[in-house]
């Protein structure tokens, strides 16, 4: 199942701190980032703001196994402020309509037990699903991200294939590039056929405060495209 928070989010603490704790499993103690982590065990950078979005994934007793991070472009990004060598070229736009996602993880608590191991492929296909559900929802019609080429082997398997993607270059060992998504009809339901997901699994009630402004009304946009329009607060 899925919870969308927002930072600081009234009655969202608990899912905030497993969230942070999760990223420090995976960034610090997993792959060896190089990454901030507090007295607590909680990983958090400059791109925790308050209107910073998370979108997160829970296992059957209601724990964060799974995280993705969104901030819209016409703000303060990590690829913009961080790794502005990709964006030469493939640029990002500053478009409140356009969203950057990061600090992607999923890391189950069984370890790499059967159960732990369904539960990540299952958190995996429901984050993928629903971050393309959740722009449509909301008008977000698409995604850059940063990613290396682990993550582009599962965006093979999951046919989610990128708009365009930068040049690769080499973070530490690996290498990585920036790659921009349309987030559209046509791309959730490839990303179904791919996952077996048959039903919605984003509603509006889901939505926290800084994104119930953003409401649908009408898929007839070009290119498959779905426009939206801003209500009021």
């Amino acid at each position: 199942m899925l919870e969308i928070v927002q930072a600081g989010q009234a009655g969202k603490t608990k899912f905030l701190f497993d969230m942070h704790r999760l990223r420090t499993r995976v960034f610090k103690d997993r792959l060896g980032w190089d990454v901030s982590v507090t007295e607590d065990g909680l990983e958090v950078d400059q791109f925790d703001l308050p209107e910073t979005v998370y979108m997160l994934a829970l296992d059957d007793n209601k724990r964060v196994i799974g995280n993705w991070r969104l901030l819209p472009t016409s703000g303060p990004t990590m690829i913009r402020d961080v790794w502005p060598e990709f964006l030469e070229s493939n640029p990002m736009p500053s478009d409140p309509n356009v969203w950057e996602t990061s600090r992607f993880a999923v890391n189950s608590l069984q370890g790499e037990s059967e159960e732990g191991l369904a539960q990540v492929n299952k958190a995996t296909q429901e984050l993928f699903c629903g971050l393309t559900e959740l722009c449509i929802l909301c008008g977000i019609r698409q995604i850059y991200t940063l990613y290396d080429m682990r993550i582009a082997r599962l965006l093979k398997r999951l046919n989610c294939e990128p708009l365009a993607v930068s040049k690769k270059i080499k973070i530490d060992d690996n290498y990585a590039q920036v790659g921009s998504f349309l987030t559209n009809k046509d791309m959730l339901a490839r990303l179904r056929h791919a996952c077996g997901i048959t039903r919605p699994i984003v509603t509006e009630d889901m939505l926290p405060p800084i994104l119930q402004s953003r409401m649908m009304v009408s898929d007839a946009a070009p290119n498959g495209v779905w426009s939206y329009a801003q209500t009021a607060a």
